[in-house]
């Protein structure tokens, strides 16, 4: 987590400027394990039929004969160069980890997240745009009867369904929990 690297960097600093004195400083005491994982992926392929740079919608005809509107996020600069007729695949890959935190340190409320886009080089624009987010809570209810667990975030605080009954024995109210999620769209215009 961002808090600790500061208090690393604060210590290394300390070691280096002042070598002769001996800081000790205790370690952050925080265990993880993951509980849960999941990945999805879904692929569309079709022929493009209408596309409006001003909307940024896109309408494709799917190999069944069905429709599809896509919105096209506006990290796609080079919309205006795709036309009636190209073929275009996309391929969306998300993915979630869910993270037990245990320890003196666990407990942590924020949410973190980053996007980047990769551009492929080519005649047709084509590339991958990736949003990370992860979102830190704490355990602040367990309800075994209920099956279910209350965890508070940094803006809200929501009640959880916990599937595997098991796992409601290993959480503790002041448990931290981590959500990390990644989704990855891939696009790319194919030459005909």
């Amino acid at each position: 987590m961002p808090r600790y690297k500061s208090r690393h960097a604060a210590l290394l600093c300390a070691l280096l400027v002042l070598p002769v004195i001996t800081v000790v400083r205790a370690q952050p005491d925080l265990q993880t394990q993951p509980v849960a994982a999941e990945a999805i992926e879904t692929k569309i392929e079709g022929e493009v039929m209408v596309v409006n740079a001003d909307t940024r919608l896109m309408t494709l005809k799917l190999a069944d004969g069905t429709y599809k509107v896509l919105h096209v996020p506006p990290e796609v600069t080079r919309l205006d160069e795709i036309k009636i007729g190209d073929m275009v695949s996309i391929t969306e890959t998300t993915t979630a980890l869910i993270e037990l935190q245990t320890g003196r340190d666990a407990g942590a409320m924020g949410a973190e997240g980053d996007t980047t886009v990769e551009r492929a080089p080519g005649e047709k624009p084509a590339g991958t745009i990736t949003d990370e987010l992860t979102l830190y809570g704490k355990i602040v209810g367990v309800d075994k009867a209920a099956g279910t667990v209350t965890i508070k975030g940094a803006e809200t605080t929501r009640v959880f369904p916990v599937e595997d009954a098991a796992l409601l024995d290993e959480l503790k109210v002041g448990d931290g929990v981590v959500a990390k999620f990644r989704n990855v769209i891939s696009g790319e215009v194919m030459v005909k």
